[in-house]
């Protein structure tokens, strides 16, 4: 069997959705063929390390088709009807996991075959659900408008009911619809950046007079519209970096009801509100480090790292520098043991030898941090310019000052190959490496000449390792 469409499935499937798709088959309402049983039993049978090659077409064949003619046809059709009942049973899990869509559905059921006791029951149970959900996104707008909608036009020849105001709640439905989407739409465009801030404004219709909607209706909208409050307020973070109360207004929604977010929305948060910290900490503003740290350790409480079974190698390590910075050892500690089982398969091993060897840094054991650094891969820009700083302030620890020349000379060739890549974080390497040149041709003799390079180095706020330069400056002067 090929890498196909049936192999992609399978895969992409959890060993607890396997299962479940398992009880679905043997359901004759779903499946009334044996041989299809029969296939799911071949790829359970090996389903730990089930591919293409481990249960090829001709293995089916032998298997199910023994003695039958045209096995390479009989196996396409049977491999055709197993991925469509895969198809199958993967919407009736999202409908499961999404009650809304399921009761929206059956309203219109019972409105079609006119079942009026069992509707206005539905009815009643869709209204109570919806009141309750804090998670006013797409979904819930378009759920909402999809149910008011079926609503009236079960009602609506009723000519002796008024539903003034029913109409009206269905028009502020669509709307609502419309700001979140858009919002969400412009969330994402600008986090990939592939436009600024600026030209959404002229690319994208319709964005001023939203903002002014909301700004105009704003206490409303917190208490009654969390998630486009939420999507404003990221969105104005980036509009408006300078207004620090966007963030503010924003960790303090989130902080407030962070058990109520569902985890999309819930990650939609996470990475805008840590973001504008990593920004504003690498413009020199070190107060952020604090309210990252918040942010960490809040959601750290609720679950979030540990349902997260694909932790990114920016994410992971950028909680750890975190907590070193804020010399909170012991948490560190439990974050690195207890998540680093979750970082992303394809970057775990180096991920981890690097959060290993900043840990050991911190600590002070630089030749550990050498010996770490040392088996750290270069598959990402990050993980080169990571390593070679943590490198090169270790050998200067140790007063290795040939080796710490050998790699700050390599560092600079590396940036210089990859400026336009790296684009404004190309100066703040540059200035680093140029710090730590001067650095190492100082003695504590030159008091004139340490005190013009803190004054650069107060000047040029965006240095990296920036600290770490001042400290050392500090312990020569």
């Amino acid at each position: 069997m090929r890498e196909s469409k049936l192999t992609e499935m399978v895969k992409g499937i959890s060993p607890a959705e396997f299962k479940r798709f398992g009880e679905f088959l043997n359901s004759p309402y779903h499946n009334k063929s044996r041989k299809i049983i029969q296939l799911y039993e071949l790829i359970n049978f090996s389903y730990d390390e089930f591919d293409a090659n481990i249960i090829t077409n001709e293995k089916i064949a032998k298997a199910i088709f023994s003695g039958e003619g045209d096995k390479d046809q009989n196996v396409r059709t049977l491999i055709s009807t197993f991925t469509s009942l895969l198809e199958e049973f993967l919407i009736v899990e999202e409908l499961n996991n999404n009650s809304l869509h399921g009761k929206t559905f059956l309203l219109r059921s019972l409105r079609d075959r006119n079942i009026l006791k069992t509707f206005d029951m539905v009815s009643k149970e869709i209204t109570e659900i919806q009141q309750k959900d804090f998670n006013r996104n797409t979904d819930y707008y378009y759920n909402e408008f999809t149910f008011k909608e079926t609503w009236l036009n079960y009602h609506g020849e009723d000519l002796d009911m008024d539903l003034d105001k029913s109409y009206l709640e269905m028009s502020d439905n669509a709307d609502h619809l419309f700001i979140v989407t858009k919002l969400k739409v412009l969330n994402t465009v600008i986090s990939r950046r592939i436009l600024s801030g600026i030209s959404i404004y002229k690319t994208y219709w319709a964005v001023e007079n939203i903002l002014k909607y909301i700004e105009k209706n704003i206490d409303d909208i917190e208490k009654k519209h969390p998630i486009i409050y939420s999507e404003y307020k990221i969105l104005m973070m980036v509009l408006e970096p300078e207004t620090v109360k966007h963030f503010h207004d924003l960790e303090k929604h989130v902080f407030q009801n962070i058990i109520k977010y569902n985890e999309d929305e819930l990650e939609q948060v996470y990475y805008s509100l840590s973001n504008y910290c990593v920004n504003k900490i690498a413009l020199g503003e070190d107060k952020f480090v604090n309210e990252l740290y918040k942010i960490h350790s809040n959601f750290e409480k609720t679950g979030f790292y540990s349902k997260n079974k694909n932790l990114q190698y920016t994410d992971f390590i950028g909680v750890i520098i975190c907590g070193l910075n804020m010399k909170h050892m012991k948490w560190v500690e439990h974050f690195f043991e207890t998540y680093k089982g979750n970082i992303a398969s394809e970057v775990k091993r180096d991920t981890i030898n690097l959060s290993s060897a900043l840990i050991a840094f911190h600590d002070k054991r630089y030749k550990d941090c050498i010996g770490y650094l040392s088996k750290v891969g270069y598959k990402f820009t990050y993980f080169y310019l990571k390593s070679k700083e943590t490198l090169i302030k270790a050998y200067y620890e140790l007063g290795e000052i040939e080796s710490l020349e050998a790699v700050v000379d390599a560092a600079k060739h590396y940036l210089k190959r990859h400026k336009e890549m790296l684009s404004i974080h190309f100066d703040r390497y540059i200035l680093f490496l140029n710090y730590v040149t001067n650095l190492m041709k100082l003695d504590k003799k030159q008091k004139p000449e340490l005190k013009i390079l803190m004054k650069k180095l107060d000047e040029n706020r965006t240095t990296i390792a920036r600290e770490w330069l001042i400290e050392k400056i500090i312990e020569m002067k």
